[in-house]
């Protein structure tokens, strides 16, 4: 009787744990829907949310590494008073549980960033399901169009610059990418200018079977300061800004010779950056030392490697000096050197900002020196003589 009861007990329990182990609530990754791009815009008043959706076989590599037919790829247009609004009126028609949790871009319209930026981004940092790591990017085009611009070789738009800009940026630093979470970070830091890339579409220069093949690309930035945006600047206003980014990867930069003829090509990496502050009647001014490492990639005159460096150290320190005084005509400080006088001098920086003065000015840059290491000169060699290797080019700033 005994071994019968312990039989039964032995059964019963053998069933209450098939019943625990089971998952009642399990989703199949087809009975999804997973977004992985937002967009925010505003129109007539109204809050415009786009989305960007896609086949989630196209995410996943076949044996060759692409597909034989182009991915599909849904995106949704909604409107309501308030971005919370807008973003549930996706759930009206989108047949299937959607998913949040894929997002790895988020566009926002320059309309937007005119206004306060945090304001419109709250209900993003306040869902669980949306990370804090996707990437950021302004745009002055229709983000529908930007949603729908194929990758190379029948690829997931996982594949294209919106989603994953850093193996670009690698090869040619020029805008840092920034993501949600250092965007978020940077836009409340006092005395700071958050540099948001701007996407757009490049319809000239690739074409499939002779036929126009537009492609993504990041053409310059939206400035934006005390969280509202103080105006774009295209990249031929930008040329010095990668000089003063120590996330710089690799960046060309020409040089002439004594006729002002092109005579090489260097390519530039690294930069060491340095600002110190001094205070002058009252006022801040700044000090900037940079010092790169390079290569020698193309040399078209008869240059030694001293020479090319003074010659590209002058060409650097000039980009500098330049894109400063175009940001300080906007009223822009696209260094963010004032964030430097807010850190050492929190008083002095409250009692500018107090008064009728200006923090920044032209003449707040008061010297920049660049120092220019060339490594190597590739597969061929270029004459040498005894001398220093970066030669001072410390001059006014204003010179």
């Amino acid at each position: 009787m005994r071994k019968c009861i312990n039989i039964l007990k032995l059964i019963w329990l053998t069933v209450m744990l098939n019943m625990l182990t089971g998952c009642w609530d399990i989703k199949e990754i087809q009975d999804m829907n997973y977004i992985t791009a937002i967009g925010i815009d505003q129109e007539d008043g109204e809050f415009v949310v786009y989305t960007q959706m896609m086949d989630f076989t196209s995410v996943a590599k076949n044996e060759t590494g692409k597909a034989e037919k182009p991915p599909q790829v849904w995106t949704s247009k909604t409107r309501g008073k308030t971005f919370d609004m807008a973003v549930n009126a996706i759930y009206d028609s989108a047949q299937l549980r959607t998913s949040w949790s894929h997002i790895s871009c988020i566009l926002i319209s320059d309309s937007v960033l005119k206004s306060k930026v945090l304001t419109k981004l709250d209900t993003i940092g306040r869902y669980q399901e949306i990370r804090m790591t996707p990437w950021v990017y302004g745009t002055n085009e229709s983000i529908e169009q930007l949603f729908n611009v194929p990758a190379f070789f029948n690829l997931s738009p996982l594949n294209t610059l919106a989603h994953e800009p850093s193996e670009e940026h690698k090869q040619r630093s020029y805008i840092v990418p920034i993501r949600y979470f250092d965007f978020m970070a940077l836009i409340t830091e006092p005395a700071s200018t958050v540099l948001l890339p701007n996407l757009s579409i490049d319809k000239g220069t690739w074409s499939l079977n002779q036929k126009e093949n537009p492609k993504l690309v990041i053409n310059g930035v939206f400035a934006i300061s005390e969280v509202v945006s103080k105006g774009f600047f295209p990249n031929d206003k930008l040329a010095g800004l990668r000089w003063m980014e120590t996330d710089t990867k690799r960046s060309p930069v020409t040089i002439t010779n004594k006729n002002g003829e092109y005579a090489g090509l260097v390519v530039l990496s690294k930069p060491k950056i340095r600002k110190k502050l001094n205070i002058v009647n009252g006022m801040p001014q700044f000090r900037v030392n940079v010092k790169l490492h390079g290569n020698v990639v193309e040399a078209l005159d008869d240059m030694n490697k001293t020479e090319m460096e003074m010659k590209a150290a002058a060409r650097v320190r000039e980009e500098i000096i330049s894109t400063f005084k175009n940001g300080i005509a906007s009223k822009t400080d696209l260094y963010s050197l004032e964030h430097v006088l807010f850190k050492k001098d929190t008083r002095l920086w409250k009692k500018i900002h107090q008064s009728s003065l200006q923090p920044m000015d032209a003449g707040s840059l008061e010297s920049v020196h660049v120092e220019v290491h060339l490594d190597h000169a590739g597969m061929k060699l270029l004459p040498h003589h005894d001398g220093p290797a970066a030669p001072s080019t410390r001059k006014e700033a204003g010179s």
